[in-house]
């Protein structure tokens, strides 16, 4: 016996001898309360069912996703308190509901309690603010149930796991008419693409052109420079190449700035789904951390049903921490990409560290453009053009979250 029970008894007792109600009183509620305690114990989380419904698996950043928890206590005996605290990512934000600390690194808990009656059923409606792209997890969950006085008596773990991706924004790409890029194989009205076997005129000369581009009869005859303009194009085969390292220096310090990161992400899936609806077949190539421990990730190129959610799953799974330097990632293209595709570089840094890789692709019958973002973009548009390298301008004004559009200027 314990020694609750035994000043239960002992209090009954003497109440009994002296003929006293109040012990008598007092020594029957010890003893209930430690009965009700041990029953709660042993019997508390038989028959309590829990379960976590989200209103889907998948999102695009921006949404809100319901998320309903329910608790049934399936028996007879009531609960006085239950308590659930759902494991879940650390960056998850549910409205109204801040997340605790927990013991498993990456992961906080969403707490929730219930004081349940016999049979009693209980839905809590959530929601989820996906203002974070990412990859986030759910589960396991401990179950404890309290008695009357929110002692802990019980608890348990149970394996609920679930996922929520968090795909990232996608806004309309802008291309102006005059845009120029490598060689393209079907016609189109307007592309981030130009095909130099097809003269179309010719524009005022831009800082950065290639000399090849310069059209020196027509600048001669107009006396200014002005470079040649061809007529848009669709690639048929684009890989998407992602330099995730948005802050100078070695790549293994892991810093990064998180706006150009998600700016990168957001970019990628715009230039993806402009490319897919085009009939282009479009590929991705990052090297960085991805949820699930993988280091690298490539989706090869494909014009496929669902080849956008194929790269956007990708993308959403994507963590700032790269993994590899961009000029080795780019030796992975001539293994899992035929001569004669184009590669489209995507970077927020000054691109000379892998400037001469580039050039080295391109001379072996790729076709390459580097698409450059972030505040110096035109500085580095310049660097990379002067090295024989078409290149572009993009920007997203006057930031990723409030953009109306990805505009590639040249």
């Amino acid at each position: 016996m314990s020694g609750w029970t035994l000043l239960g008894l002992a209090m009954i007792v003497l109440g009994a001898t002296l003929a006293a109600p109040g012990l008598l009183l007092v020594g029957g509620l010890t003893l209930l309360s430690r009965w009700l305690t041990t029953l709660w114990s042993r019997y508390g989380l038989d028959s309590i069912a829990y379960e976590r419904r989200l209103g889907t698996g998948r999102a695009v950043w921006g949404d809100e996703i319901p998320l309903d928890v329910e608790v049934w206590n399936r028996k007879l005996l009531p609960v006085p308190l239950v308590t659930v605290d759902d494991h879940v990512t650390d960056t998850l934000r549910v409205k109204g509901r801040p997340l605790l600390a927990s013991d498993r690194p990456g992961q906080g808990t969403l707490q929730n309690s219930w004081s349940l009656l016999w049979y009693e059923r209980v839905v809590r409606h959530l929601s989820i603010d996906a203002r974070r792209r990412g990859a986030f997890t759910f589960g396991p969950v401990r179950l404890t149930v309290s008695d009357l006085f929110e002692r802990g008596t019980n608890s348990e773990d149970r394996d609920l796991p679930a996922e929520l991706i968090v795909r990232p924004r996608m806004v309309p790409v802008r291309v102006p008419p005059t845009a120029r890029a490598p060689l393209g194989s079907a016609r189109a009205r307007s592309s981030l693409f130009t095909d130099p076997a097809r003269p179309a005129g010719v524009r005022r000369y831009e800082r950065g052109d290639p000399m090849r581009r310069i059209h020196w009869r027509a600048t001669a005859r107009l006396g200014e420079p002005v470079s040649r303009r061809y007529e848009p194009v669709h690639e048929r085969q684009v890989l998407l190449a992602i330099d995730l390292q948005t802050v100078p220096g070695p790549y293994w310090l892991m810093l990064f700035d998180d706006d150009q990161v998600e700016g990168l992400c957001v970019a990628a899936a715009s230039l993806a789904r402009r490319m897919l609806r085009s009939d282009t077949a479009c590929g991705l190539l990052v090297g960085a951390q991805l949820a699930g421990g993988r280091r690298w990730a490539f989706v090869p190129p494909s014009a496929a049903t669902g080849q956008l959610g194929r790269i956007e799953d990708v993308l959403a799974r994507i963590q700032p921490i790269v993994t590899l330097p961009f000029e080795r990632l780019l030796g992975v293209v001539s293994r899992r990409l035929a001569p004669g595709g184009t590669v489209l570089t995507l970077s927020a840094r000054d691109p000379e560290p892998y400037a001469d890789r580039l050039r080295r692709l391109s001379r072996s019958g790729y076709a390459v453009t580097h698409v450059a973002l972030g505040p110096d973009r035109e500085t580095h548009r310049a660097s990379m053009a002067g090295f024989g390298i078409d290149a572009a301008g993009a920007s997203l004004e006057p930031g990723w979250r409030d953009a109306v559009a990805l505009v590639i200027a040249h």
